[in-house]
């Protein structure tokens, strides 16, 4: 691997400058960047900034490029377009959505990079912390969160790019760089293995003070989330923390959340997108972004606190002073086939998706653009940055789990109460009840999750074929398209398994370890 990913040195120092995440009272702190390792790790308040620097990882979308994976995920299904100013803006993000990646795409390359960072933070925390003069009980209960982290950022290599190395431990020597890639049953078996380890010692419940870190609650959806992707695409069970995770053991974790967590769903569906709905009932896990630090750097965006997703996906609006939302970036136009996938009546439609009805002072019309925008995750007044550089200091936090696709999955998984978990879905926003079938919960996963970043890997776990069928288009535009109808065309590639190409970069520097994934 590359001494720059791994220098301990370096990340090191990384850790301390951007040690700020999560919410605004466990994670906003100030870093220190003048120390290194030799005189760091002392302490419990040592360890507590350290832990802070794992998590932060977790909201980084610019390492190289912009690349928030939900959003890339959208795109890369039937629910988004790539969008932008122009076919010309981001070629990068257009390779996403053509699936037709170059191996030296930048954006994909920042992804790696993204998680081998994190990688190495949980990695180093894990190393140290049995050294530090701290209680047992932090210990503990931080070890379980950063295997929670780790297994984490294993679970998103291994969807976008299966073949990795799989790292349990920081690399000592330059000799140890070239790391061979793992098997996929390698990964996803450490990544249960990290949950399951992680489960007994975290907490039932997250103070308001602490809000942005890990619960148990999570860990068990996040197993079960696993398990889904897992058995689907590999038609496996996983094996980690001496037990096998099967499809009974999965389901009795998600109904064990559902007994006894305390989630339940909001009323208001679209509360679960305001600000005030951050850290509801329904947030079983939730990714923070603050603009309590005000950020302005161009150069180094990851530094802030900023979600810059929600900029790159706000609409176009011409005067901004007369609507509910400031100007963005118009990436992750909404297809017309996920309007249409709303049921006449559904409130979700409206609380999904931004018309451009919705807008009184004109609009700039974008590459790809559909009339539709992501309405979770926008560029919403409500959010407007107090301080800094506007666009790089969104505070819209991402919802990773909520309750409903907790009850979602659990029908899925076949629980004898599938029927009750649906309806309470539908039930939720005034919808009848429909049988619990295979294909009416997928449906409803579509549109209750929709443009929170879950539908490419659904897609991908019920089949190649699955997923070729329903993003591939050819000819095909909606009343609002603007543009040639070859500009909206789609070809999934089965050859590629619904997988990103490892970087050519790392594929270089392995000195021929690394094999390239299949169609690239």
């Amino acid at each position: 691997m590359k001494t720059k990913i791994y220098n301990p040195i370096l990340l090191l120092t990384l850790a301390f400058f951007l040690a700020a995440s999560c919410s605004e009272d466990f994670l906003d702190k100030q870093p220190l960047d003048q120390r290194v390792e030799s005189n760091f790790y002392q302490t419990q308040e040592d360890a507590q900034e350290a832990l802070i620097a794992v998590y932060d990882v977790l909201g980084w979308n610019t390492v190289v490029g912009f690349h928030p994976l939900p959003m890339f995920s959208d795109i890369a299904s039937d629910d988004s377009f790539a969008g932008g100013a122009s076919r010309n803006d981001a070629p990068n993000i257009i390779e996403v959505d053509k699936h037709n990646i170059r191996t030296t795409n930048g954006e994909v390359l920042g992804l790696w990079k993204k998680y081998y960072i994190g990688i190495y933070r949980a990695n180093l925390y894990l190393e140290k912390i049995e050294g530090i003069d701290a209680d047992p009980d932090f210990i503990s209960r931080t070890v379980a969160e950063v295997k929670f982290i780790r297994a984490y950022y294993y679970f998103d290599l291994l969807r976008v790019f299966e073949h990795v190395p799989l790292l349990t431990e920081t690399l000592k020597s330059q000799s140890e760089y070239s790391q061979p890639q793992a098997s996929p049953e390698q990964i996803y078996n450490q990544i249960a293995t990290d949950l399951t380890e992680a489960i007994p010692n975290l907490p039932d419940v997250i103070p308001a003070v602490e809000n942005g870190r890990v619960s148990k609650w999570a860990a068990k959806a996040l197993l079960a989330r696993v398990y889904l992707y897992v058995n689907g695409v590999y038609g496996a069970n996983l094996n980690g923390g001496g037990k096998t995770i099967d499809k009974a053991a999965a389901l009795a974790e998600l109904e064990d959340l559902i007994a006894n967590s305390g989630h339940q769903l909001l009323t208001d569906f679209a509360a679960n997108f305001s600000k005030a709905g951050e850290f509801s009932v329904e947030s079983v896990f939730e990714i923070s972004y603050s603009d309590a630090r005000p950020w302005y750097d161009w150069g180094y965006i990851q530094g802030g606190e900023g979600n810059i997703a929600i900029q790159m996906q706000g609409p176009r609006v011409d005067d901004p002073g007369l609507e509910l939302y400031e100007r963005g970036w118009s990436f992750a136009p909404v297809t017309q086939g996920l309007y249409d996938a709303f049921e006449e009546g559904d409130p979700r439609r409206a609380a999904t998706i931004l018309h451009q009805d919705e807008f009184v002072g004109g609009l700039t019309i974008g590459y790809q653009h559909t009339g539709y925008f992501n309405k979770k995750y926008t560029t919403s007044k409500e959010y407007k940055p107090a301080e800094g550089q506007l666009e790089l200091n969104w505070g819209n936090n991402y919802r990773v789990i909520r309750y409903s696709d907790v009850l979602l999955m659990a029908a899925e998984l076949g629980s004898p109460n599938a029927q009750a978990y649906l309806d309470e879905v539908r039930g939720r926003v005034g919808l009848p009840s429909v049988p619990a079938t295979l294909d009416n919960i997928y449906q409803e996963r579509r549109v209750e999750l929709a443009l929170e970043g879950h539908r490419y890997w659904d897609l991908i776990r019920r089949g190649l074929n699955v997923a070729e069928a329903a993003i591939s288009i050819s000819g095909q535009i909606g009343p609002l398209y603007q543009g040639d109808a070859q500009e909206f065309d789609v070809a999934f590639k089965p050859a590629n398994k619904g997988l990103f190409p490892i970087p050519q970069t790392e594929v270089d520097i392995s000195n021929g370890v690394y094999q390239q994934n299949a169609g690239y």
